[in-house]
């Protein structure tokens, strides 16, 4: 497939950039060597291919060759020459494979699914070509599809707010004690579901904590370079409270959040977080405890939402950061709409923007301008247009995020119904409408798991 003209002014621009960056000057004369050295550095890959020429031969790759032919000439060219929009990771019907699709180039491709991280698992993160999945006994794995290399994160019983177990087929939550860090202090925990007291325990089988106790699972984006990794693992509603494992520090350490965080980003070096009262916050890490402290950095978010008592919200807040560098709080709104081809109610949902401005206020929008949002269980990204015409400026691109209800309306629901709209979509700020991913075919409308995002990265 050829590049688009967007694309092809892009990877010039980058290029230009390069020539620029290595453009000899009068104190760069080469000098002669006095002695050959034992470590000398590698030479430039293929010096005579210019990045033009690189630029044109990463456009026209799949998937895991783009991946490959990056790696080869990330350490003699900009990085901005090998940027992938996001793709989308599919549920397979073999326990070998995964599927793979780019929504920017309509395309797709079926790799290994690498053992144990990718069989049978559950994505429940992604940063930076690579995914945070979780198996069916409480742990959790890094992997990156494209090139099989995987790691573990920290057992979940390491959290020390679950009984003691030898098989973890079902996991004992103590329900006072989780709250006891969420709140900073003991009981009474007024006006929660789990009662003022926080009497007893609640038990999760092995597939409801993956279904529904693990939320999401943010990572550093340090993992892929580096070897390192930083964690947050957000929990269910009815927990709130944070989780932060580190690659010097392998347990799961609770954190406080009165409100309960509902999504988090790791964005400029910390993460950031929404709580489901709509406060916005920033994590520092304590060097010698290890534990996490948040600081509010944004007022309150005013948000629509009508909830019953001791209910999940009934609204999705999702965090994420503009190019530029502005956090952005995206609401998602479920509903359901009349589909005038059967006069049937049909699922549906519409969604608002806030940005953060330099006045340190909120500032509702439907104008994003030549940016997209990917929004999601697993991911939160906003990303720019140009260069990729097949995505639509000012949209919202989402997926489904509730695994556990996805299941339950596998069970309940036949083939023709409407879940397609509710898997995977895409919503336009600009007039409100929402739109199923033609390219995907008729297979969306039995997703699941739900889809998750990935944006492919040099390894």
């Amino acid at each position: 497939m050829g590049r688009s003209k967007g694309a092809a002014a892009r990877r010039r621009k980058a290029a230009a950039a390069v020539r620029k960056a290595n453009a000899p000057k009068i104190s760069d004369a080469p000098k002669i060597p006095d002695a050959p050295k034992v470590k000398a550095q590698p030479p430039r890959p293929c010096p005579s291919l210019s990045p033009d020429l690189l630029a044109n031969i990463y456009d026209r790759l799949g998937f895991l060759d783009r991946v490959a032919f990056a790696a080869v000439f990330a350490t003699s060219c900009d990085e901005n020459l090998f940027l992938s929009a996001p793709w989308l990771v599919l549920p397979c019907n073999t326990r070998e494979t995964v599927k793979l699709f780019s929504i920017a180039d309509r395309r797709g491709a079926t790799v290994p699914a690498p053992e144990p991280a990718l069989r049978d698992h559950f994505v429940i993160g992604s940063a930076r070509g690579w995914l945070a999945t979780a198996d069916v006994r409480g742990q959790i794995y890094l992997v990156n599809p494209s090139t099989g290399e995987q790691d573990e994160l920290p057992h979940i019983s390491t959290m020390g707010v679950f009984g003691p177990s030898t098989s973890y087929h079902n996991f004992s939550l103590n329900i006072k004690a989780l709250l006891t860090i969420r709140y900073g202090h003991g009981p009474p925990f007024n006006d929660h579901y789990w009662g003022p007291e926080g009497h007893g325990t609640f038990s999760y089988t092995a597939d409801q904590m993956r279904m529904w106790f693990y939320r999401k699972v943010v990572l550093s984006s340090s993992r892929a370079r580096h070897g390192a990794y930083a964690a947050m693992l957000i929990t269910e509603w009815k927990a709130g409270a944070p989780a932060f494992a580190t690659a010097e520090d392998r347990v799961w350490r609770l954190a406080p959040s009165r409100d309960g965080v509902e999504d988090a980003i790791h964005h400029g070096g910390q993460f950031y977080s929404v709580s489901y009262s709509g406060l916005v916050e920033a994590w520092e890490r304590d060097a010698e405890s290890g534990a996490y402290t948040s600081m509010v950095v944004a007022p309150r978010l005013a948000v629509e939402e009508h909830k019953e008592e001791y209910r999940e919200p009934s609204c999705r807040k999702y965090l994420a950061a503009s190019p530029g560098g502005r956090l952005m709080v995206v609401i998602k709104y479920p509903g359901h709409v009349v589909d005038d081809r059967y006069s049937q109610s049909r699922w549906s949902c519409a969604f608002k923007v806030h940005v953060l401005g330099d006045d340190g206020h909120w500032k509702e929008t439907r104008d994003i301008g030549e940016l997209a949002l990917f929004v999601g269980m697993n991911n939160s990204l906003c990303v720019r247009t140009i260069g990729c015409p097949r995505i639509k400026a000012g949209c919202v691109y989402y997926t489904d995020d509730e695994r556990g209800a996805a299941e339950q309306r596998k069970q309940a629901y036949s083939s023709h119904e409407y879940s397609d709209y509710r898997a995977v979509g895409v919503y336009s700020l600009m007039d409100g409408t929402v739109k199923k991913i033609e390219a995907l075919g008729e297979e969306q409308a039995s997703f699941y798991e739900p889809p998750a995002w990935i944006t492919p990265s040099i390894p």
